[in-house]
């Protein structure tokens, strides 16, 4: 591979995906609570799903379900995520200074106004009935007194609760590594089924216990205390209502009668906005195109703006800013906007673009994952040598054909074991092989994919023999490790996915020491967890990276020979010989 090349594949590097999974802490404990409400809301819609099987087998799965969530710890965990989540959601809703936000933020918020009011009716009739009157709760008992009478409200309940949960759900996942494409179908699918056999069980369970023998109900005087139980929480949810529109109310009165603040736009001009919004409101409030894929929720970087005028007013990073810049290596002029709330006027660049599309009211993490998303893969890297030599003195119509014969059959190599070239240059490529199903499939296809290389070369030198000054080698680094897939490209004509990141600067580097070990091949030790397959017999090796200077443990393989033997060798012997070593 030319220098140049080389250069390319490990400047790269500077891309890579760093996961973060360090937030403030009342960011932290709404997620969290989201989490314990949508597990809560996942076993009672599961619980009705069993209801297909009729209400006895209902029955027997709600007895489990009891024993976590009406259990002494179960209530506390439950109605404590209940009443953390409603504040500090209220909390967050009250401090916004604009209401533009994408589709998906928009309906999670009337979702989330509307579960309290849906809900009611349903746990007063239930829990609090039981609780307090010794009701009968048993599915029997309730689904005849539901049947048909509520079907449309508790539909409607399940619906918004479930979609509330879905979307709160893929945006706390999707910065994990592991939450990939086939992941998010896997997920979208659920997504689909679980309520749909939810509805299901619930209409064949209903018509069951419809036809049974009626319940006891309460008594006049118990359900006229049930009656003003009820109306008290109605009273106390329409207080809370109204005084959280009126904090909204007051908060925006104050920011209209306060004092103002000046942002001025490289490329957009200057924009007067109440002190106190952040920089992301403010593009939203005035209609400038600005990424923000976590919802301007301080937890990635698409939003980060270029400090260009009164960098001395504004207060440090701290918290969640702080370290999702540390990990992106940003300078000090570099700023989240959706966190920096400037109080003096202030002159920002926005650098990452909007892609594809313009405007606010584009679906932001629709369109990051239409031009970018993260991805474990294993990437190989090839380099001829001394392609030099090989081309010195050739007519340009032989150097033609041998590149073309040369790219034609690496391409078929890579295609053929289900991965993709990258990139492909005069003297060597660049191929990822994604792990989209099981984890070790990428590397054990890319090892497969360089035996078939080196094979192919072969048969190149014995049909070309004649034509060459000397035989075509090959040297070959493979690595295993998350991978930014980044569309490149307008939007419009010509777009190109490429892999970008650290694990594509480690294969290049592997790719290099193979002139050093001599060997045809360098193996990461990542990789070869990662396939399964037993290298122990080679011993290990330390390749020093050039930018950070960390050491990266691999394997020499000499050639296709030793590479077949180690391939050959059974995984769990492998694994054994790992755990000794």
């Amino acid at each position: 591979m030319s220098l140049t090349s080389s250069n390319q594949l490990r400047d790269g590097a500077g891309a890579s995906g760093t996961q973060l999974r360090e937030m403030p802490w009342g960011c932290v404990a709404r997620q969290w609570s989201g989490i314990i409400l949508f597990a809560f809301v996942l076993t009672h819609l599961l619980n009705h799903a069993v209801g297909v099987f009729g209400v006895e087998a209902m029955q027997y799965a709600q007895q489990w379900r009891w024993l976590l969530w009406q259990s002494w710890p179960g209530t506390v965990l439950l109605y404590g995520a209940v009443a953390t989540h409603m504040c500090l959601s209220a909390y967050r809703i009250t401090r916004r200074h604009t209401w533009r936000m994408p589709r998906d933020e928009a309906w999670q918020i009337m979702s989330g106004l509307a579960i309290p009011l849906l809900a009611i009716s349903h746990v007063m009739q239930t829990r609090i009935a039981y609780s307090w009157f010794s009701l009968d709760t048993s599915y029997q008992a309730v689904l005849y007194r539901m049947w048909p009478a509520a079907v449309g409200s508790q539909v409607l309940l399940l619906l918004v609760s479930w979609s509330h949960g879905v979307i709160g759900m893929h945006h706390a996942m999707r910065y994990q590594t592991w939450y990939n494409s086939t992941w998010r179908m896997v997920g979208l699918v659920l997504a689909i089924l679980i309520p749909s056999a939810a509805l299901m069980g619930f209409v064949a369970s209903g018509r069951e216990a419809s036809g049974g023998i009626a319940p006891q109900g309460l008594s006049e005087e118990d359900a006229a205390r049930l009656k003003e139980i009820g109306d008290v929480i109605y009273w106390g949810i329409a207080a809370f209502a109204a005084c959280f529109v009126g904090i909204i109310g007051v908060f925006y009165l104050r920011r209209r009668a306060g004092n103002t603040v000046s942002i001025t736009y490289r490329g957009f001009g200057r924009v007067e906005v109440p002190i106190g919004t952040s920089i992301l409101e403010a593009s939203r409030v005035n209609h400038i195109p600005h990424p923000s894929s976590c919802r301007g929720r301080g937890r990635c970087a698409s939003c980060r703006v270029q400090i260009l005028s009164g960098a001395d007013s504004i207060p440090e990073p701290f918290g969640a800013e702080r370290m999702v810049l540390a990990s992106i290596g940003a300078p000090g002029n570099v700023r989240l906007a959706c966190q920096l709330r400037p109080s003096r006027d202030i002159g920002v660049r926005i650098l990452m673009p909007v892609l594809g599309r313009t405007g606010i009211g584009f679906d932001h993490d629709a369109d990051a994952q239409e031009w970018a998303m993260e991805s474990l893969a294993t990437v190989l890297v090839l380099d001829v040598r001394a392609f030099t030599t090989l081309t010195h003195n050739r007519l340009p119509y032989e150097i033609a054909v041998l590149i073309n014969r040369f790219a034609a059959e690496m391409r078929q190599a890579v295609e053929s074991h289900g991965g993709r070239v990258d990139q492909m240059y005069g003297d060597g490529l660049m191929a990822v092989f994604e792990a989209s199903d099981k984890k070790g499939k990428g590397a054990r296809e890319a090892l497969r994919a360089a035996r078939d290389m080196t094979r192919v070369l072969e048969l190149l030198n014995a049909e070309m023999r004649g034509a060459l000054p000397i035989p075509i080698r090959a040297g070959i680094g493979i690595h295993t490790g998350p991978v930014v897939l980044a569309r490149v490209g307008d939007g419009l004509n010509v777009n190109e996915v490429r892999a970008i990141g650290e694990t594509v600067a480690v294969a290049a580097t592997l790719e290099s020491a193979t002139k050093e070990f001599i060997a045809d091949y360098v193996i990461s030790q990542e990789t070869a967890d990662a396939s399964g397959f037993d290298f122990s017999s080679l011993g290990r090796r330390e390749v020093m990276m050039d930018v950070s200077g960390t050491g990266v443990s691999c394997y020499a393989v000499p050639d296709a020979a030793a590479l077949d033997r180690a391939m050959s060798a059974p995984a769990m012997l492998g694994a054994l010989h790992m755990t000794r070593a």
